[in-house]
């Protein structure tokens, strides 16, 4: 319980702090493979590669009572965290 909490009190003191928020980016999909055409153009042409699933960084737009807001939750779970942690639990 007290990692749990731990956990989620980093993540909010750092999206208040960053001003950031991770997004989730999908797969983007496999292009076939260009047929006929010169030698020269699809020599030039970049294989086919598919990008996988990821994360990208985008701006949270919180305002200063938000990020306040953001910092005082995370500071106290992971007050919480740190005490349970003491009392074994």
């Amino acid at each position: 319980m007290s990692l749990v909490l731990l956990a989620i009190g980093a993540v909010l003191v750092l999206v208040a702090m960053s001003n950031r928020l991770p997004r989730y980016v999908p797969p983007r999909p496999v292009r076939a493979p260009a047929r006929g055409g010169s030698a020269t153009r699809t020599a030039t042409r970049a294989p086919a590669r598919s990008a996988g699933p990821r994360l990208r960084l985008v701006p949270a737009r919180l305002t200063e009572q938000g990020r306040a807001l953001f910092t005082t939750l995370g500071g106290s779970a992971m007050i919480v965290a740190f005490f349970l942690a003491l009392s074994g639990y």
